[in-house]
């Protein structure tokens, strides 16, 4: 027991383990003095977060929905005075999308930030840990370009060669979206066409539901070519004369109108096509042919060959005897003072005609009218042409005369008035003999 006694009094002498002792007692005392004055504490701290989506663009994929917070809380600890140096700059906080290559990942965990300080503190907790994301593919898909016309051509008028260049577009944006196009149009007025030969004008791109995409629209311009084409008859006109005793009945073509194209300027004032003349001269029997168009300069046809093919219908003449009587004969140009009568010695005229067989068929005699002129009768009896009035497409064959009598009226004197009477007596010629035939036709004379 002494033994043990002398050992740690022996210890307890020399002077390191005093120097020992002491400092431990020291640091034990400033511990105590410490955790009084400076007690270690917990702060939470807003910082901001930081993304890299961008990167995601180079894998064909895009965010489109998540909860993505701008900052977030980090809870840090620490001696309090440490704590209260702490600011939000002291912090890098990152959420990573680099490591994703497709579109099923639905989360993403936030790690714990990066502190860049230089306080003695401990980064414990973040708050939210995760986050919800969606993400949705970029898709490229081609589309047809169609032209829409707002508005009305004039009446006869017609856009043709209708060519958008390019008359397909590449599209690109997300899946879903893509999935929406239900058809890419550029739309173009009536009044622009009639002005200029091509339009400049960007995409118009509509969902199913017939609604703009805005994401879409007008990101292609296209140009659209076309020309106006107008719908015309096609005339022509009969040249020479059938063989005699032949007619031309009617002709046909093989189409009556032909659609040209050109400028608005000059189409508007064209309003039919001229075919080669239809040459019928001497000709005995229906025929065909081929005439060629006549176009005016700078018109073009459209999709029509240059020639028509003319169908010639000849026919021959049917031929009747007509009879008339003379009270269907009308004198004129005979002496207008009275004097003289004139009278038709023929009680009826006959003579041929011609003409179509159903024009023919129908012809009523009554309304045949004839016409003698006596204005250059110089005989007692004389034979004058009778020019007959004959239904279109009737024609007379030959002439026909009549014998013309003429006969002077002779006029009995006038009295002179008595002298001093102081009046005047009208002078009345005394009418010659009225024949039966005057009686009978008086509007002759």
């Amino acid at each position: 027991m002494n033994k043990k006694n002398i050992s740690l009094n022996n210890i307890l002498e020399k002077d390191s383990v005093l120097k020992v002792i002491s400092v431990l007692i020291g640091i034990l005392i400033w511990f105590i003095v410490l955790d009084h004055q400076n007690p270690l504490s917990e702060r939470t701290i807003s910082i901001p977060l930081r993304s890299n989506a961008q990167v995601l663009d180079s894998s064909n994929i895009r965010l489109v929905s998540s909860n993505i917070p701008n900052n977030i809380d980090v809870v840090i600890k620490g001696r309090k005075q440490r704590l209260d140096k702490v600011t939000a700059n002291d912090f890098e906080a990152f959420l990573d999308f680099s490591e994703i290559y497709n579109t099923d990942i639905t989360e993403l965990t936030i790690n714990i930030p990066k502190y860049t300080g230089d306080q003695d503190i401990i980064v414990a907790d973040v708050n939210p840990k995760i986050v919800k994301i969606k993400l949705e593919r970029i898709t490229r898909k081609e589309f047809p370009v169609s032209v829409r016309w707002v508005g009305n051509l004039p009446e006869g008028y017609e856009v043709v060669n209708v060519k958008p260049n390019p008359n397909t577009v590449i599209l690109q944006d997300l899946e879903s979206v893509m999935d929406s196009v239900a058809s890419v149009v550029v739309s173009v007025d009536a009044e622009q066409i009639l002005k200029e030969d091509s339009i400049n004008k960007r995409i118009e791109v509509y969902n199913n539901d017939g609604r703009i995409i805005s994401s879409l629209d007008g990101s292609v311009q296209v140009t659209v070519g076309y020309n106006i084409a107008k719908t015309v008859p096609i005339s022509t006109t009969l040249t020479g004369e059938p063989r005699n005793d032949y007619y031309v009945q009617d002709y046909t073509i093989s189409q009556n109108t032909v659609k040209i194209t050109g400028s608005y300027d000059v189409l508007k004032e064209i309003d039919t096509i001229e075919a080669e003349q239809l040459n019928v001269e001497n000709v005995n029997e229906s025929f065909q042919k081929d005439l060629k168009l006549i176009l005016p300069e700078n018109v073009q046809l459209y999709n029509s060959p240059d020639v028509v093919t003319a169908g010639v219908n000849i026919q021959r003449y049917s031929h009747r005897m007509i009879t008339i009587p003379k009270s269907s004969i009308t004198i004129f140009g005979g002496d207008v003072t009275g004097q003289t009568n004139y009278r038709i010695l023929e009680d009826e005229i006959t003579f041929s005609v011609k003409g179509p067989a159903e024009i023919l068929d129908t012809l009523d005699i009554k309304t045949i009218k004839g016409f003698v002129d006596v204005s250059n009768t110089t005989e007692v009896v004389q034979l004058v042409v009778v020019r007959v009035s004959l239904p279109s497409g009737i024609y007379m064959e030959g002439e026909v005369f009549v014998n013309i009598e003429t006969e002077k009226v002779i006029l009995s004197p006038t009295p002179s008035p008595e002298p001093g009477t102081g009046s005047e007596t009208e002078i009345t010629p005394t009418p010659g003999p009225e024949s039966d035939e005057d009686k009978e036709n008086p509007s002759d004379t």
